[in-house]
Parts: structure tokens; sequence; C-alpha cells
């Protein structure tokens, strides 16, 4: 015989949803902290002029998909993880690496927002002064 829980369901089936909830907001957050690192990656060569100077291909606006992508997961990782733990210690975890992630979510969109302005363009150059130059190849 199970024991019941006040809302009527079982208390195996809340202990399981916890361990599965608990491992779903793991994964959103794992996937979240790719998904920065990865939006911080594909833009490393326009980041840096010294070290790659000239015209380099504008992948803007796909790095605006992924951070918006990794901020999503992350949004749903604290969410998860505040609706199956009401313990202290786990929730405060998830909240700290939250918070490191949305810093860095924050930092990747101030960087990232004085390139947008190329977004129609194929190409852009990171200029000396921290401005961006928009280019179009033609043929």
């Amino acid at each position: 015989m199970t024991r019941t829980t006040t809302a009527g369901t079982p208390r195996a089936a809340k202990t399981s949803g916890g361990f599965a909830g608990g491992c779903l907001a793991v994964g959103l957050l794992l996937l979240s902290a790719l998904l920065i690192l990865v939006s911080f990656a594909a833009t490393t060569e326009i980041d840096s002029p010294e070290a790659f100077p000239g015209i380099k291909d504008n992948r803007s606006g796909l790095v605006l998909v992924i951070l918006i992508l990794g901020v999503a997961a992350l949004l749903g990782a604290a969410a998860t993880a505040l609706r199956v733990s009401r313990r202290a210690l786990p929730t405060a975890a998830v909240s700290l690496a939250c918070a490191l992630l949305l810093a860095a979510a924050g930092c990747r969109a101030y960087t990232l927002a004085p390139m947008l302005k190329c977004w129609g363009h194929e190409s852009l150059a990171h200029n000396p002064d921290d401005s961006y130059t928009c280019h179009d190849r033609r043929i």
C-alpha cells in the first residue's frame, strides 16, 4: 500500500518527479551555458581586430538567435528548479548558476549590440574606435 500526500498523489510519484525535474533543470542549465559560450565563440574574430584584422563574415544575426535560445533555456531551468524543489540548497545553487549565466548573457548582448546595425549586410569590419563598418561583397 502506498501512502498518499495531502494532494492525493502517491509519495513515490512525487519523489521521482522531483528527480526528473532536477535532471531537467541541470540539463537546461548545461544547454544554456553551451549556447551562451557558443555565442561568445562565434564572433571571436570580429571582437578582436588586433588579432584578426580585416573584413569578416557577418554572423551577428545568428549569434543573436543563439543567445536568445540560451536565455530561454536559462529561464526554463530556473522555472523548473523552482517548481520541483522547495529546499533551500538546490534552489540557491540553481539561482546562483542562473545569475552567473544571465550576467554572461548580458555581457554578450552588450558587446553584440553594435554589430546588429549591420544586420542586412554580408560582412563587417571592427574599427579601432570600437565601431563597426558594414560591407557587402560584390562579384
